[in-house]
């Protein structure tokens, strides 16, 4: 949306409000709709994780208040990510999991995974435009985002040691928490060049600054039993950090759109290429006691093992949009845009905490009409999102099981599919009191 002419512009270009003529407020654009996420074999021998969801996501609330100097103001409260999921995923099977020598013949095993997340950010956005020349806007937005994360992640796996003279538990129980937030703020300009029947925009967005933010990490895990060089042992580490600082990273953006009007109808193309970061630390755990016994790991500190970590590979997404009139007050709506994955699979292989779940490439398909009365507009559409990766990374799976494994699993790639339809209601009015061309 790099090229039209509203006051979402605030978000996604400032340079369009310089073409504003009105005070005008949308009121309301809500998405409802049911989201579907599997992921194939997530615990290994078709264990899947499995989530189905109806969510509710207000997208934009947006006004701009034209007033007697060259600069026009807006603001808009926007939520351009919200994200949940939870799933279960169990699996019982027969495994060779301990040696021969000590349990004669397979084992059997019961392990079970869940996962609970919870990601969110909102965006309280002001800005102003004017225009610089007679066909060329430019603005500047200030962009306050409130980022929230709550993750929850559970594993377990048992099996019995049998022999003639021993019966004896093998386990691990592992646990992991994380629940931070994080406020930061970004700049951004644009600019917007309109002649009748054709319009280009084009935007800078700064990286994000960190204004404040803490979160808490805890982590849990049990062994019992364990096979250990050539002894058995049980052991536990366990820590729980609170109020510790936040930092989340956003990257450096630059947009770029056009549309041409052919007829009764409008083309655009809009893409946004997004900066990367190399693996970084959003929490950062303090020193303290993890592993016990100490005997066993007396230099294993919560500093090793409870940092929270993410990347983020640099990526290019693209929108294309096509709109038509029905009826002079109706017009006919469609796009279809991408939304590749940043995930950068080498924060997992890090060994610390990470919140990273939604791991796939999704494609947003829309259709919906507009209907413009003198004062108002009434939006109504369907918006369906599909996408997956077969190279989903996922710790804990038994897809391959090795004799003497205490119970961890392995990290294996496999297969995410993701699905989601809803409802999108938009309205905006506009005062024409406050008009003062």
């Amino acid at each position: 949306m790099t090229d039209t002419i509203d006051n979402a512009g605030v978000y996604y270009n400032p340079g369009n409000l310089a073409y504003l003529d009105t005070t005008t407020l949308s009121i309301n654009a809500n998405l409802y709709g049911i989201e579907s996420i599997k992921v194939q074999n997530a615990l290994g021998q078709k264990a899947d994780f499995k989530g189905l969801q109806f969510n509710t996501i207000p997208l934009l609330i947006s006004g701009s208040i034209r007033n007697k100097s060259k600069w026009n103001i807006s603001y808009g409260l926007l939520t351009p990510v919200s994200f949940k999921f939870n799933g279960n995923a169990r699996i019982v099977g027969d495994f060779d999991l301990i040696d021969e020598r000590e349990s004669p013949g397979k084992e059997e095993l019961v392990a079970e995974s869940s996962i609970n997340t919870t990601v969110q950010e909102t965006s309280l956005t002001l800005g102003m435009g004017r225009k610089i020349k007679p066909n060329l806007g430019f603005g500047i937005s200030l962009i306050n985002t409130f980022r929230s994360v709550n993750y929850d992640y559970r594993f377990s796996a048992r099996t019995l040691l049998i022999n003639p003279t021993t019966e004896l538990l093998v386990g691990r129980n592992q646990n992991e928490f994380v629940n931070y937030y994080n406020i930061r703020t970004a700049l951004k300009m644009g600019l917007n060049y309109q002649k009748p029947g054709f319009g280009l925009g084009l935007t800078l967005t700064s990286p994000g600054i960190r204004l404040m933010g803490n979160g808490t990490v805890a982590g849990d895990l049990t062994l019992s039993n364990i096979q250990l060089g050539d002894k058995r042992i049980s052991a536990f580490a366990s820590d729980r950090q609170e109020k510790l600082k936040s930092t989340y990273k956003s990257p450096f953006e630059i947009g770029f759109g056009f549309h041409k009007q052919i007829n009764q109808s409008i083309v655009s193309l809009n893409i946004t290429h997004f900066g990367g970061f190399n693996p970084y630390l959003i929490i950062k755990a303090e020193p303290g006691v993890f592993v016990r016994p100490s005997t066993i790991g007396s230099d294993l500190g919560s500093e090793k093992f409870l940092n929270l970590e993410t990347g983020m590979n640099p990526v290019t997404n693209f929108s294309i949009g096509y709109q038509t009139k029905i009826k002079s007050n109706v017009s006919l709506m469609g796009s279809f845009r991408s939304d590749f994955s940043y995930f950068n699979s080498s924060s997992l292989e890090e060994g610390q905490l990470t919140t990273e779940f939604s791991q796939w490439d999704i494609y947003h398909l829309s259709i919906g009409t507009i209907i413009n009365q003198e004062r108002s507009s009434l939006t109504l559409g369907l918006v369906y999102s599909f996408g997956g990766t077969d190279k989903f990374v996922q710790d804990n799976s038994f897809n391959d099981v090795e004799v003497n494994n205490p119970l961890t699993g392995s990290l294996k790639i496999i297969q995410a599919n993701y699905f989601n339809i809803g409802i999108l209601v938009g309205y905006s009015f506009r005062f024409k009191k406050f008009n003062y061309n």
